[in-house]
């Protein structure tokens, strides 16, 4: 059988055939040498966005800046990822080769790529094209219109608040209104003061009356002690008109109290439709301050973005990478020729064996 491995033989066999090696590995560097020079040229623009906190003048709308809400900020990448936004930076930029025309979605990918780096407040667009002055156009553009949309997105949902508070208080107004309305008819057709003088004169007239009946009275207590003709005349007219007396403060009391039943259900209407107008003119007022507040806060609710750096025209192409391109061909070259050493080295090993083996038989 043969013998076990020799590292000193392995390494032997490599040094004496360093030729291969230095083939392979020479042959990769120069073929991806001249493989990156023929490749066309392509340049990479770099526009940066910042994404500011909601701010406004509400304390409320402050964000604490915490890794969690530094994470969710990658949802800034769809806009600057949109297909509409860019098809029209392509149709703007004549992107699209007219002569092979590619889909949209394909040279996105190609072309942009949004990142967001970690732990940071910064949104990256990049551009890769030939061109590298249309790379900076593109990648700034796209920067630009990003900050667009996202303030459009959050002045719709502003406008949709107040419109929301607008509609709430046009409601207030017309509750107020109405009972503004109502309060004016109910002190014009069931008027109180006078109502009210009505019922002191009525009062004041049966305090008279009832004087006048205990008069009435006196009299004819003192003629029902006389004789005579003009005495019993007397005390009959007394009498008569005690009972005249009589009967109208008992209409007067009935009218009093008619007067005041009518006197007492006017004030509690009244005191009702204060109570609502207060309600009304407080729910008016609140509403009109929502209002205020929602249009001097507005576009303060959502995350601010600004370019902070539209980008500059690349001098140096992104691709190819000849120093990569040619690193990683010697590696692979060096490790795939030593892969092949060592699968030779082993198969002559064994072959050697398998003759030893042989050779020993036929001596026995």
């Amino acid at each position: 059988m043969y013998d076990s491995f020799d590292a000193f033989e392995y390494i032997d066999y490599l040094s004496r055939r360093w030729r291969t090696i230095a083939i392979a590995c020479g042959s990769a560097l120069l073929i991806s040498f001249s493989t990156s020079l023929l490749l066309p040229k392509r340049f990479t623009a770099t526009a940066s966005v910042v994404i500011e906190p909601p701010g406004g003048a509400d304390a409320r709308y402050g964000t604490a800046v915490s890794a969690v809400y530094l994470e969710s900020l990658k949802t800034y990448e769809n806009f600057a990822l949109s297909d509409s936004l860019f098809a029209r930076a392509a149709h703007q930029f004549h992107l699209q080769d007219e002569t092979h025309p590619q889909a949209i979605e394909g040279l996105k990918r190609r072309v942009l790529k949004v990142s967001k780096p970690r732990d940071t407040k910064i949104l990256e667009v990049n551009v890769t094209l030939s061109d590298p002055k249309v790379a900076q156009k593109v990648a700034q553009f796209l920067a630009e219109q990003t900050v667009a949309l996202s303030r459009g997105e959050s002045q719709a949902t502003d406008n949709a608040f107040v419109e929301q508070a607008e509609r709430q208080l046009a409601d207030a107004r017309e509750l107020l209104d109405n009972d503004q309305k109502a309060w004016a008819d109910l002190t014009a057709n069931q008027p109180i003061a006078s109502l009210q003088s009505e019922i002191d004169s009525s009062v004041e007239l049966q305090a008279t009356l009832r004087q006048q009946l205990v008069d009435a009275q006196s009299d004819v207590a003192e003629y029902q002690h006389t004789s005579g003709q003009f005495a019993r005349e007397q005390l009959q007219a007394s009498q008569a008109h005690a009972a005249l007396l009589e009967k109208r403060i008992e209409e007067l009391a009935r009218e009093i109290q008619a007067k005041s039943t009518i006197l007492a259900r006017r004030g509690a209407a009244r005191g009702a439709l204060q109570a609502d107008m207060a309600v009304a003119q407080s729910a008016y007022q609140s509403d009109s301050a929502r209002v205020r507040e929602i249009r001097a806060t507005a576009g303060s609710h959502a995350e601010q973005l600004r370019v902070i750096d539209p980008g500059i025209i690349p001098e140096r192409p992104s691709s190819p990478n000849t120093a990569l391109n040619v690193t990683a061909a010697f590696l692979a070259a060096l490790v795939a020729s030593l892969v092949y050493l060592s699968a030779a080295f082993a198969y002559r090993r064994r072959r050697t064996g398998f003759q030893t083996e042989a050779a020993r038989g036929m001596r026995a």
